[in-house]
């Protein structure tokens, strides 16, 4: 998992660097927003791939936002079985640059990023679901229990990021 972590950091790197660090207005971090809204809603969108691709984008080339990717507490969004698990790691990222972004007083608070994120994530799997049932996956099925019961801030805690 740590393999992925600094693969995906050496990604935002690379990236940054090509596009180099711009500067971003409020109608960017609006859109931002809107389209973790829309990919919870309709995550096979028509455009939901270049959306994500301007997220990604986006979180990697802006300085009003960063996201900490903690493999540990999305371990069943990362598990390559799940045919969708590059879509949900996308959209974690874009979720919690979203809440940051939305709560500047918490932009520091990594835990509630995570929880953020990782809840905006369930949502999309539940609409993905929905949609395509045959995209159901035991270990994100045991996540949306686990927010069911309001167990997920302590799921989040017991993984944290150190």
């Amino acid at each position: 998992m740590k393999k992925l972590t600094i693969i995906f950091t050496l990604l935002i790197i690379g990236l940054t660097a090509q596009i180099g660090v711009g500067q971003t207005t409020n109608k960017d971090k609006e859109t931002l927003i809107k389209i973790v809204r829309l990919l919870e809603e309709k995550p096979f969108d028509e455009n939901a791939k270049k959306y994500r691709e301007w997220g990604f984008l986006y979180v990697a080339e802006t300085k009003d936002v960063s996201v900490k990717v903690c493999t540990d507490t999305i371990k069943p969004v990362m598990d390559k079985k799940f045919k969708y698990n590059t879509e949900l790691m996308i959209h974690h990222s874009l979720a919690m640059a979203a809440f940051k972004l939305e709560n500047p007083s918490k932009a520091d608070d990594e835990a509630a990023a995570q929880l953020a994120g990782l809840e905006s994530a369930l949502k999309s799997y539940e609409a993905m679901i929905k949609e395509k049932p045959k995209a159901k996956f035991a270990a994100l099925d045991e996540l949306v229990e686990k927010r069911n019961k309001n167990e997920l801030a302590a799921y989040i805690a017991a993984n944290n990021c150190k």
